[in-house]
């Protein structure tokens, strides 16, 4: 869905359209489900959250103004719920381990479809390489799609901030790469895949 027809979307969700409000959470559901799920570590308090989110802005929706895009506004919403829960669980620890085990709801997942199962493992270890906010900024480009200046929005941070964690991200995983040795068709993905950076 693009910025253009997002805002046509909201239009329609502010003057009570249902089906509006139906064709926004099919399309934005599952992956802020797995951007909660990243930070939290619980499949069933992300997706909890993410309804929440959801509902918050159905009840509210005469009153919201969006002033970025509506994408960013709803990971600004998810990210700002999740972190609220965090607090109320006062549970600061996140578990990165976790972070690559959420199934989407809808079971689609374009990372899993693209690499094998037996694969899947070396491209977790790569990414736990990465630390932390590194990590995070370059899964929100990678994995859900955003652009820097919506990654800059959604974490407050400069877009030469997320510049910085993005080539850190990427120079760490080639790093990784040579120094394991990946060989094969795993090497040849990798390599594709930071090709698209």
């Amino acid at each position: 869905m693009s910025g253009a027809s997002d805002n046509i979307i909201f239009k329609r969700i502010k003057n009570d359209d249902k089906d509006a409000f139906n064709i926004l959470f099919e399309e934005y559901y599952a992956p802020l489900c797995e951007f909660s799920y990243r930070i939290i570590s619980d499949k069933q308090a992300a997706e909890e959250i993410v309804a929440d989110v959801f509902a918050n802005i159905w009840i509210k929706r005469r009153k919201i103004t969006i002033t970025s895009s509506l994408k960013s506004y709803l990971f600004i919403s998810t990210k700002n719920t999740t972190l609220s829960y965090l607090r109320k669980m006062k549970n600061k620890n996140v578990n990165i381990e976790g972070m690559m085990n959420f199934e989407p709801v809808d079971g689609s997942n374009p990372e899993k479809e693209v690499i094998s199962k037996e694969n899947l493992r070396s491209y977790e270890q790569i990414l736990l390489i990465i630390p932390e906010k590194s990590r995070m900024v370059f899964m929100m480009h990678r994995f859900d799609k955003l652009k820097y200046r919506e990654i800059s929005e959604i974490l407050g941070i400069s877009i030469k901030t997320v510049e910085k964690h993005m080539g850190k991200a990427i120079k760490l995983m080639r790093d990784y790469a040579k120094q394991s040795g990946i060989l094969g068709s795993l090497f040849v993905l990798f390599v594709k895949f930071l090709m698209k950076f």
